[in-house]
Order: C-alpha cells, then structure tokens, then sequence
C-alpha cells in the first residue's frame, strides 16, 4: 500500500504510523520503505519538524544503510537488496525493539518494487510506501496495490482550492480502464515503453520517433477517422491533448497511458480533450482506498475539521471514498459525516 501526500506537511507520515499501529494490533507483519527521506527530525527542505517514523519489533524495513546507525532502536541487517543511492546501498533490517527510524529509500519504481518482494519473502504481508512529496513513481500499480492519498492545509490557505486540488488529483488517480480488446492491444507497445496508433483493423502503426515531446503535430497528423486509439508508454502532457483536440475536428478520440502516473496533463487540459470527444484512460492503476486530510499547516493554517473533511468527501472523484481525519477521529463519505472506525 503506498501513502500518497499532495504536499509536505499533509499528514501522510501521522497516517504512515496509525497504519503500522494497526497492523500491530491486528497481528500482521509489516514491511515499511519510502520512495524519498522519512523520520527525520527536521525536514532538510524547510527546517521544520517533523514526525518519527516508529516501527514495531520484528518489522523490515527496507533503508539506505547508511541510516541504520542513526536510529532509536537496534537494527539487524537481513538482507542486501544491491540497489545503490547516494546514501548507501538499501538494505532490509530488522528492529529487535520498537523505536523511531530514519528511511531513506529507493529512487526508482523497480527498485522499490524489489525492497517490496523482499519484505514479502522474509514475511511481512503487509508492505507500506511511504511516498515524497513530489514523486508519483511509487503510486504504479507496478509497486503497489492500493493508495492512501493524504491531503491538507499545507497545500493551501483557501479551502476551496484545497479540495480542487484534491479532486484534480483523484480524478487523475481514477481515471478509467480502457476497453478489454483494447487493453489488449495496445499492453504490448505500453510496455515496449513505444508509441502507436491502434487502426480500426487491430494493427498498430508506431511513431518512429523516440520521443513525442516537441513532434505532437508530426504524430497527430497520423490518426486517421475510425482509428481505436493512441496509445504511449511514455508521459501524456498538455501540448500532446490540446492537439489532438485542433487536429481531430470533432472526431473522438481515445488516449491510453500506462498507468496514472504517466499522465502529467492538467485537469484543465484532460477536461478540453474530454469535452472534445476525447477519451483519457490507462493501461493499469492502484485503485485509491482512502483519502486523509490535515486540517492544520506547520505555517498557522487551520481549517475547521469537519468543514474540511464534509468538503473534501463530496468533491469530483472521491465518490464511493471514505475520508478520514485520524487525528480528530472523524470520518466522512459523500459529504456526511459517518462513524469513524479504528
């Protein structure tokens, strides 16, 4: 399970330990990583504190080993994952009593993905990412299979753009499955990491460039009336729907991406191509389980708590959510407060 943050200071890390409580209290191994730096006690960026990551004895915990010395607990080193960062290669360690540590973790989606396996192969059943502010990588389904997305005051001082914010980020996080034929068709040139043009026929024409960054018009000019759809395997951006949406001339058009974090469009822009006649959807995704909120930013910020989370669970893409403030014990779905549950 990855926790997602919109921004620092919304709350992700407080959500990271409830998790990790309650897999203790539920008896379930836990395995704990991040894509970024966590538990540290001042942030390196902007000089606040900030929360302890702190893990049960028997945990893993997949870190740079250079950190290993630097925690509240011991730490036994159980395996070397051979994944190298610029504070030491990741290692597996495992606490021999609770007690705060420091991660610093992988850089990469496929070396995430093998510190996650290798949790789950000494025993963890639960594995969580911790995810920086910034970096989407670790929100692939490749590497996880659900997402927390935690948002907040620290994203900023007006309400209502707090929530369109959030909604703006769900949207992306849910957008829709393709077709299964053609999922099928174009899983091949997505995973090749290519790009193509899927014909009416079932055959795939590829744009022979390698990159569509700067050649939008030259690929454009490509799709043809009938074709099923374009497919990448690489980043789907703003210039590339606003020409698809001038060249298509009223004709629809479906896009796959790989997965919602290849898709660095703004909502603005899906929102032009869709009202064009434009379909956005991706090859895979992890589906989102729950939104958290933080009323409160390190800068003197604060939203009324249950304005905030009553807003957030009604906003465009958190239907069939549950939000949840767990510092203040509430929940809510569709705008209306329900029984929070431990």
């Amino acid at each position: 399970m990855g926790v997602v943050g919109l921004a620092k200071n919304c709350g992700k890390t407080t959500v990271l330990n409830g998790l990790i409580r309650a897999a203790k209290h539920a008896g379930i191994p836990v395995g704990v990583t991040s894509c970024g730096r966590d538990g540290e006690p001042v942030d390196a960026i902007t000089g606040l504190p900030k929360p302890s990551v702190v893990v049960p004895a028997g945990a893993f915990v997949a870190m740079a080993e250079s950190t290993v010395g630097q925690t509240a607990c011991s730490l036994e080193i159980v395996e070397r994952l051979g994944v190298h960062t610029t504070a030491g290669e990741v290692v597996v360690a495992k606490p021999g009593v609770a007690g705060a540590v420091e991660i610093i973790g992988c850089n990469h989606a496929s070396d995430l993905a093998k510190a996650r396996d290798a949790m789950l192969a000494l025993g963890a059943r639960l594995v969580l990412v911790d995810g920086a502010a910034g970096r989407a990588f670790h929100a692939s389904p490749d590497v996880v299979d659900g997402l927390i997305l935690s948002t907040g005051a620290a994203l900023d001082g007006d309400l209502q753009e707090v929530v369109s914010n959030t909604s703006r980020a769900l949207l992306t996080l849910r957008l829709p499955l393709p077709p299964p034929r053609l999922a099928e068709l174009a899983a091949p040139v997505i995973r090749a990491g290519e790009t193509g043009i899927v014909r009416k026929s079932g055959l795939v024409d590829l744009f022979q460039r390698k990159t569509v960054l700067g050649h939008e018009a030259e690929l454009c000019g490509m799709i043809r009336p009938g074709d099923l759809a374009y497919v990448t395997g690489k980043s789907v951006g703003d210039s590339l729907l606003r020409e698809i949406v001038r060249l298509a001339r009223g004709q629809a058009t479906t896009v796959v991406a790989s997965d919602p974090t290849r898709v660095t469009a703004s909502q603005d822009a899906i929102s032009e191509f869709e009202a064009g006649g434009g379909t956005l959807s991706v090859l895979g995704r992890a589906p989102v389980i729950a939104v958290t909120v933080n009323p409160a930013s390190p800068w003197g910020r604060k939203f009324d708590p249950v304005s905030l989370i009553l807003a957030v669970s009604g906003c465009p893409g958190a239907e069939g959510l549950k939000v949840f403030d767990v510092v203040a014990g509430l929940c809510a779905q569709g705008g209306v407060l329900s029984e929070a549950q431990p």
